[in-house]
This record gives C-alpha cells, sequence and structure tokens, in this order.
C-alpha cells in the first residue's frame, strides 16, 4: 500500500497516500473526506474534524505536514442561539475547540507532531498518526459528541482546547440557549461577563458583550446591563 519516500517526493501524492489509509480507518465511524479535512457531524450538527496540513512553500517547508483537530459547536461559533449548519462540512479553524496531534494530549503547543515526508516512511506515518488517534483524539470525540457532554466534561480536556479555554463560560452560555435554558444562559453569561470585567479584557470586547446580550435577549436594552 505505501512506497518508501524519496528525497524529492511529491508532497501532495504523499498526502493523499498517508490521508486516504487514515481514511480507510475512520470511515465506517462516520467521518467522510473533503480534500484535507476529515469530518463527521455528531448530534446532528456537532463537527469533528482532523485536517492534515502542509508547511508553507515561503518557509520552505512544504516538506513537513501537521494534523489538526476541532470540535465545533455551532451557536458557540455563531453566538446565535439557533444556528443553522449550512455546509457538508466544516474546517478545523471552524471549530471552536481546536488543537494538533500530540499536543492534544499535554495542551504543550510544542509537542505537536511534525512529519516529515522528505525523511519518514509513510507507512510509519500513518501508522502513528492512526495510533494516536485512537488513543488520544478519537475517545475525547466520543465523549464530547452531544451539547450536554460538552458541559459536563469539557474541562475533563483541557488540552483539546489549546485557544478558547477562557471562552468556556460564554459558550456555555450560548449552548444553554441553544437548549432553551434561558435562565441558565443568562446566569452563565452573567458569570463570564463579570470575569471579562475584573480581568480586563480588551474594552472593545465588553462592547461587544453588552450587545451581544441585547442580541440574544438576555437583557432588553442596555440600562438593564449592571
Amino acid at each position: 500500500m505505501f512506497t518508501r519516500v524519496e528525497k524529492n517526493i511529491n508532497v501532495t501524492e504523499t498526502i493523499n497516500l498517508i490521508e486516504n489509509a487514515v481514511y480507510k480507518e475512520l470511515k465506517t465511524l462516520g467521518f467522510r473526506k473533503h480534500g484535507r479535512t476529515l469530518h463527521r457531524f455528531v448530534s446532528g450538527d456537532i463537527s469533528h474534524v482532523i485536517f492534515f496540513k502542509c508547511g508553507q512553500a515561503y518557509r520552505e517547508e512544504t516538506h513537513l505536514m501537521w494534523v489538526r483537530l476541532g470540535i465545533r459547536i455551532p451557536e458557540c461559533v455563531e453566538r446565535v442561539f439557533n444556528p443553522v449548519n449550512d455546509k457538508k462540512y466544516y474546517h478545523d479553524y471552524n471549530c471552536n475547540m481546536r488543537s494538533d496531534l500530540g499536543a492534544a494530549k499535554t495542551r504543550n503547543k510544542k509537542k505537536n507532531k511534525t512529519f516529515n515526508l522528505r525523511k519518514d516512511d509513510p507507512e510509519n506515518i500513518f501508522s502513528e498518526i492512526l495510533a494516536i488517534l485512537k488513543k488520544d483524539v478519537l475517545p475525547v470525540f466520543d465523549v464530547l459528541s452531544t451539547r450536554q457532554a460538552v458541559l459536563d466534561h469539557r474541562k475533563d480536556y483541557p488540552y483539546f482546547d489549546t485557544l478558547n479555554s477562557h471562552l468556556i463560560l460564554l459558550e456555555e452560555a450560548m449552548i444553554y440557549g441553544h437548549l432553551g435554558e434561558l435562565d441558565t444562559a443568562k446566569e452563565t453569561f452573567d458569570a463570564y461577563y463579570k470575569q471579562a470585567r475584573k480581568e480586563n479584557i480588551n474594552p472593545r470586547h465588553i462592547d461587544y458583550l453588552d450587545k451581544l446580550r441585547i442580541d440574544l435577549g438576555l437583557v432588553r436594552n442596555c440600562s438593564e446591563i449592571t
């Protein structure tokens, strides 16, 4: 199935070879292949994403590859209580929870796996990627597959949330609102708002929150904002 990588490699063919082999293993789990992205919907509209990223040409890194990971909960990204998925799949950068293969276990971004397509055998790369996915990623995907599970267990996997862990309360408020629990949504939103004020987050973000909770119907007008 695999051939040994030579120095003058065809990056596209090599990544395709590796991704196709991973996809063959994950297809039965509901993943579908869209270019460099393996994607599945769970609970109707929550996305699980695995993305194969090639290095940039201007940095002379096209022989390097990384695997990005993501979970997308629509209302957390769109910041509306009733979002509508309008795409067949979503990219890793569309996700509100993101990490990298390798770093997803330790939350240390320096631990992310870099695969050298010029030096490493593609079969070995495939075997390593699949082993890490099965051990450190798919179990997290399986747990964080419903909104209630995200509310209950997201904090159990801090290493899987390297970008937006500071937004957990805000995103929980969005989930509660989507579930129709508006009182809890307001309470959680207010807790995030107080936290943001206390931590002196950018004033523009506070202005954004003031407008957002009016738009969400958590307050009727600015006079109710404290």
